[in-house]
């Protein structure tokens, strides 16, 4: 059972960051508390999931070095998202997962991305049986207060039930207009007939069409009854159809996200690149003009995936047009509206916060009473600072580095109590502690 830290901070956030972190990954659970800089660019992402609310859609592409957090900065917006009401579909794009492709692997991006469905309820993912179902229990429950039953009926109730069903269809109904939407409300209409029925396999055929499942249409036809099958050719539709689906039961939309979208640019065939890049102006279009609702994409890679116009998508001229930044921005003066949103590096001030925030959540979660003598103010900017200071530090340390060093540091102040701390750092006092209370003045009043 969790215990309640700090700041509303549980033991097992607590544990998920430090352990998640000290391993060089972005933790699932506890995002939130370890936030620092980007504050322009998470109003920004606020923004664009709030217009999407309302019924429009976009486009981003969140550009960093490698280690710069852009990974991170998808967790937190997925959390944010969460919190707005959105479902989320995530995936890495590898090898075998790909935009456009003839030989499943675009398919298996779309099994992926609802593999991972995720809701603020079940943020973990494999949210799709959940969400359906809660759909489905949330209409029954409705139903039954507006028509004053007493209690819930069961399925026996065949009043209640006809009741039930007309809103079910009121729902299906409006997706059949979509392309891919027929086959998508008949699977869902046959997932609600199991529903009633407890056919535990024909409910397994239905959520395992709309995972994209099937490889032939044959055994499709044979399980349930439809025509045609999620595959490479047709997924974004079917993306689109799911979209419309989940704000038709309440949410206010779907964030997608495509992380390690560099696994396109090492595509080595310059014609199947290219056709993935096709496929991102697809997107790109769809968002842009309106012929998608309620969807926003996020698609985070390097800077050599978007500028390298050999591989890159500036290579292919219609997206290098697009997504081109603003010729009258500046370092000071960002455009943070136009689809391509570049991660600058954190600060030193920035760096030092986090590493406070960081020794908090450590001292918490292993009951560390005097947590600031175990590592000091001085300590930590000691740290910032000899990171900084080192061959090509100030372009190119990362949060991702600097994070495992310190959670290493903390790690072996705490277990070897005897541990000659001068091993690690420098005491030069008087001079350690000024400096550290005019980082604390800039970077925490």
């Amino acid at each position: 059972m969790s215990q309640t830290l700090n700041n509303k901070l549980t033991r097992r956030a607590a544990g998920a960051v430090i352990q998640s972190m000290g391993g060089g990954v972005v933790p699932q659970e506890g995002i939130e508390h370890i936030v620092v800089g980007r504050v322009r660019e998470i109003r920004q992402l606020i923004e664009d999931l709030r217009l999407t609310a309302d019924g429009l859609s976009s486009m981003k592409f969140l550009i960093g070095d490698y280690g710069t957090g852009k990974s991170f900065m998808a967790a937190l917006t997925k959390t944010i998202a969460h919190k707005e009401n959105f479902v989320v579909a995530s995936t890495d794009l590898t090898a075998n997962r790909r935009l456009y492709a003839h030989d499943g692997k675009a398919q298996a991006t779309y099994g992926d991305l609802v593999q991972n469905l995720s809701t603020r309820t079940k943020p973990g993912g494999n949210a799709l049986r959940s969400l359906i179902e809660r759909w489905l229990s949330d209409l029954q429950q409705q139903v039954a207060v507006a028509h004053d039953f007493d209690g819930l009926p069961d399925a026996t109730d065949e009043r209640f039930t006809r009741l039930v069903t007309a809103e079910v269809q009121t729902v299906i109904r409006d997706l059949q207009e979509l392309a891919g939407g027929f086959d998508f409300a008949t699977v869902l209409n046959k997932y609600y007939r199991a529903y009633l029925e407890g056919d535990d396999l024909l409910q397994e055929a239905a959520i395992k069409w709309l995972r994209g499942g099937y490889r032939t249409k044959t055994e499709a036809r044979q399980e349930l009854g439809v025509r045609d099958i999620i595959n490479d050719d047709n997924w974004f539709d079917y993306l689109k159809v799911l979209t419309r689906f989940v704000t038709n039961i309440g949410y206010n939309g779907l964030l997608v996200q495509f992380d390690e979208a560099i696994n396109l640019y090492k595509i080595d065939h310059a014609q199947a690149r290219s056709k993935n890049y096709e496929k991102v102006l697809e997107f790109y279009n769809e968002c842009t003009q309106g012929r998608a609702s309620h969807l926003m994409i996020l698609m985070l890679g390097t800077s050599e995936f978007l500028e390298d116009e050999r591989r890159g998508l500036f290579s292919y001229r219609a997206l290098k047009s697009r997504l081109q930044t603003n010729q009258y921005e500046t370092a000071d003066f960002r455009d943070l509206r136009q689809p391509v949103v570049k991660l600058v590096p954190l600060s030193a001030e920035e760096l030092y916060v986090l590493l406070r925030k960081l020794r908090d959540i450590y001292g918490a979660l292993y009951d560390i009473e005097h947590m600031d003598q175990l590592v000091t103010d001085a300590n930590l900017l000691e740290i910032v600072q000899k990171a900084l200071s080192r061959p090509g530090g100030v372009q190119f340390i990362t949060p991702r580095e600097l994070v495992r060093e310190f959670i290493g540091i903390c790690n072996l102040l705490h277990q070897n109590p005897d541990m000659e701390r001068t091993t690690i750092f420098t005491e030069r006092l008087e001079q350690a502690q000024a400096e550290t209370r005019r980082f604390t003045s800039r970077t925490l009043d």
